[in-house]
């Protein structure tokens, strides 16, 4: 018999095939493709998944039955029998305590023990963006008695994307021994290959841009393993679009006699077409859809006919597959009964599983650094679910307790700050820079992208012209995800065998 696992919340990956005649098991994609045991068909549903998601959603991958091993699972197979088995998950409403001093003095002290523990080693560092996550880390690094804490940041020249101020004022705090990088075009556009070809599927997602150089800035200051903060925002209820449901859960409290006979009757009689009345008729129509589809209305399919973007041969291989199917799915078999720890669970599995843990882990790896999540931590993990829903997120303030139980541990201006993330400005790139807006304009433009079969010409051409416009980032960011795609097929499809779709 032969056992495959992976951790509970998927920071390594592992994928594998199985026909008649093969069982195959690998870290990556790649590995199984160069068995030559089966043939490379693309799963178009992994193209829609990463147009909307910025990553393919598990368990399918890229590839035509080829499928990724679901967070805290193993894989048995035998005699020919294979057979997926879950051995943890998260589970919610698992606590009665709601008071407020008790639980965030022990979810200080769990904290502090997880950060503890994985300090173990040498050469150790700390990834730190400003935010309140890598903030707590640091400052149990610093707890823990390290000496001097490594921490590592990066900031970009335009400050609508900088957190620069918010990572010093807590190297200032904790006295570690800071380092920064500025990242710019030029940095993006010579990183750009071998980042590409890091990932087992495609990836837009563009904050891996900054991870990457905040890796390679550790690497070259002696560094072998980073801890990184991820994961506090799912447990603890830290995601901007949380504070958002909230909003929509006030309004459908308001009487169902009053929503639909005056204020939505309003709101659609009043000529105003755009500022605050166009925000709120938004607003309401998200409000009053299903609770696990609220959530993702926002998203660029759902915002977006399918049939103006997608080529009609590949729009018929899409079938009927809805492209808010599998959050959905997480949402409604959570192990919880409050809504937001349905989103909770929810996000756990698409926005940290499938984007942001191999987003972190690839970058780190490519850069010779280990990353270690003291966040994850199964103590950790374990002990969210046991603190009331209504205390992560009380009212409309985000990460309540947690920001309570290390509110004398970290500054008072990471507290206060607004969440920003690990961003970067590539739609001003797209733009600005010409290497950039040559390759952008070059691959995506070009006959080959085309014979792919997936997108309609007008559509790519009208995102062009959209964001040489457009002073916003949404049409340079969207772009982004099809160069990724795009480039990703490129290095990982046509160097190997010419896909069939």
């Amino acid at each position: 018999m032969m056992l495959a696992a992976i951790d509970g919340f998927g920071a390594k990956r592992l994928v594998y095939y199985q026909d008649a005649n093969v069982f195959l098991v690998a870290s990556r994609i790649e590995a199984l493709v160069g068995s030559g045991e089966f043939d490379v068909n693309i799963n178009p549903r992994a193209i829609a998944n990463v147009l909307n998601y910025s990553a393919n959603l598990g368990p399918q991958t890229v590839l035509n039955n080829v499928y990724r091993l679901p967070p805290g699972t193993f894989l048995a197979a035998s005699a020919g029998h294979t057979r997926e088995q879950k051995y943890w998950d998260m589970r919610y409403g698992l606590g009665d305590d709601f008071n407020e001093v008790r639980l965030s003095r022990k979810l200080e002290s769990v904290v502090e023990k997880s950060v503890a523990t994985h300090c173990k080693g040498e050469s150790l560092g700390a990834f730190l963006s400003g935010g309140t996550d890598s903030s707590t880390v640091v400052g149990m690094m610093d707890r823990a008695g390290l000496g001097p804490v490594k921490a590592f940041s990066i900031g970009f020249e335009d400050q609508s994307f900088n957190e620069l101020e918010y990572a010093r004022i807590t190297a200032e705090h904790f006295h570690t021994d800071h380092h920064a990088y500025l990242v710019g075009a030029g940095d993006c556009f010579e990183a750009l290959p071998k980042m590409i070809s890091a990932f087992d599927e495609p990836f837009g997602n563009s904050s891996a841009i900054p991870t990457y150089f905040c890796a390679r800035l550790a690497a070259q200051h002696g560094v072998k393993t980073l801890l990184a903060g991820d994961g506090g925002d799912e447990l603890f209820g830290g995601n901007e679009w949380y504070q958002t449901e909230q909003v929509f859960e006030v309004y459908q409290t308001v009487p169902s006699g009053l929503r639909k006979g005056l204020i939505e009757p309003v709101l659609r009689w009043l000529p105003v077409r755009n500022g605050i009345v166009r925000r709120a008729r938004g607003y309401v129509r998200r409000s009053n859809l299903p609770r696990d589809q609220r959530f993702l209305s926002f998203s660029f399919l759902c915002a977006h006919p399918q049939a103006e973007i997608f080529a009609p041969d590949f729009l018929s291989t899409l079938g009927d597959y809805s492209i808010t199917a599998i959050p959905s799915r997480h949402y409604l078999e959570a192990p919880a009964r409050d809504h937001l720890d349905r989103l909770l669970y929810t996000d756990l599995k698409i926005t940290l599983a499938d984007n942001d843990l191999p987003k972190v882990t690839c970058m780190s790896e490519l850069a010779g650094i280990q990353v270690r999540f003291p966040l994850l931590d199964r103590s950790v993990a374990e002990f969210s679910g046991h603190i009331p829903a209504r205390l992560k997120v009380k009212g409309f303030e985000k990460r309540y307790l947690f920001k309570k139980a290390f509110r004398d541990l970290l500054p008072a201006e990471v507290l206060r700050k607004k969440k920003h993330g690990f961003g970067i400005p590539v739609a001003t790139w797209l733009k600005s820079d010409a290497r950039l807006r040559e390759l952008s304009r070059d691959t995506l433009l070009s006959a080959r992208a085309f014979e792919r079969g997936y997108f309609q010409r007008n559509f790519i051409e009208d995102l062009f012209r959209r964001h040489d416009s457009d002073d916003s980032s949404y049409y340079g960011d969207t772009l982004w995800t099809f160069l990724a795609l795009e480039l990703w097929h490129r290095r990982m499809v046509d160097e190997t065998v010419r896909p069939a779709v």
